[in-house]
């Protein structure tokens, strides 16, 4: 696709509730949307970032000003027709920006995959089996006041259908939090614990206790950038552990596992900076038999989309943050997704039409917009 001009904008979705972590709360979920345009292709991505730097030192002001002067200008002054592949060597000389960059990759593989008349699951799975047609519904639980508000929550996603909840917890928000939580879920669902980084070594004897809970996996206990920590945690406790902020590449991926530091991987293509990259790590996880699921950024619906069709790939064999549109938003930008089925046992359809296999809301976007730009050549 040769490249004319690209449209960002910033959209403003109202959460239906707030969504705390230990890193931080959001109530209005902003984000980026980037459209790429060239002759009769068009095609639409999601920046991941967060309205504040809570979760990585991006933010939706931040990587806005990014692509406007850093990653459009050198999208739209390449020679000739750019694909995703190209841009890692475009984009070579910004250090840093992945969920920006990642950004402007989806949207070339949503171009792509309209132009190919290509499915963006089956752009990541290429190779038999290829895609699931479904994938189970998993859905993420904010910090919450009491371990009964907790309870209460978590009845009702089941109820809902999801299969696999997981909750955040904090130092002083552990072990009575999770009880009540097991209590809840009953013994037939997934249930997993996401720190984001909020707990240290000398923590270890508390988050072992986690492992009468029958967990699945405990999410990032330690801060992001302490690889041997994690790898001395993990001979200490029973509960496997999961990385997510620490694996930024799969370079780091693959270290991480090496070295014992994890032993379940959380797949984030925006954390990679790139959805090709994202399948490729997830190929190398279904090599090693390593699980690994597909994680979310209360994605608004492009983002949706895209995680739903990463966790069609073999390699996710583990449910992912693949919720419905309506646990976090009242409206949207395209259709909402919706889990078919209930106690525990829901799924999510995932599009088969090409590229994103979502129509944009017209209407809805320009609703929703509270900034917009156009960069032409």
């Amino acid at each position: 696709m040769r490249v004319e001009a690209v449209e960002l904008r910033v959209i403003a979705l109202p959460m239906i509730s707030p969504f705390a972590a230990s890193h931080g709360t959001v109530s209005t979920r902003t984000a980026v949307i980037a459209r790429v345009l060239g002759g009769d292709d068009d095609g639409w991505g999601e920046c991941a970032a967060l309205p504040e730097p809570t979760y990585s030192e991006e933010y939706v002001d931040g990587a806005y000003l990014a692509l406007q002067e850093l990653l459009v200008p050198r999208l739209l002054a390449a020679e000739g027709p750019i694909t995703p592949a190209d841009l890692s060597s475009l984009f070579s000389d910004v250090i840093g920006h992945p969920m920006a960059k990642a950004s402007i990759e989806l949207a070339l593989l949503d171009a792509h995959g309209h132009r190919s008349s290509t499915s963006l699951s089956d752009l990541f799975a290429p190779h038999p089996p290829g895609p699931s047609s479904v994938v189970p519904a998993g859905v993420a639980i904010g910090l919450l006041e009491t371990p009964d508000a907790l309870a209460a929550e978590i009845s009702t996603r089941v109820a809902e259908g999801y299969g696999r909840i997981k909750i955040k917890i904090a130092p002083g928000r552990d072990i009575e939090f999770v009880r009540a939580a097991r209590e809840a879920a009953g013994a037939s669902i997934q249930l997993s614990v996401d720190a984001n980084g909020a707990y240290a070594l000398d923590d270890a004897k508390t988050l072992a206790e986690l492992g009468a809970f029958d967990l699945s996996y405990i999410e990032q206990p330690l801060p992001a950038d302490d690889l041997i920590d994690h790898a001395e945690l993990a001979q200490r406790i029973t509960t496997p552990v999961c990385l997510d902020e620490s694996l930024t590449s799969s370079v780091v991926t693959r270290e991480a596992l090496d070295m014992g530091a994890c032993s379940v991987v959380c797949v984030k293509a925006p954390r990679y900076g790139s959805w090709l990259e994202a399948a490729s790590v997830l190929d190398h996880c279904a090599g090693l038999g390593i699980d690994a699921w597909v994680g979310g950024m209360l994605d608004c619906g492009i983002g949706r989309a895209a995680n739903i069709a990463l966790a069609a790939h073999p390699g996710a064999t583990l449910t992912g943050d693949i919720a419905a549109s309506s646990r976090f938003f009242t409206e949207d930008i395209c259709a909402p997704f919706a889990v078919t089925g209930s106690n525990g046992n829901g799924t999510i359809k995932v599009p088969v039409g090409p590229g994103l296999g979502i129509t944009i809301d017209s209407g809805a976007l320009s609703k929703l917009t509270i900034r917009t730009d156009i960069i032409r050549r």
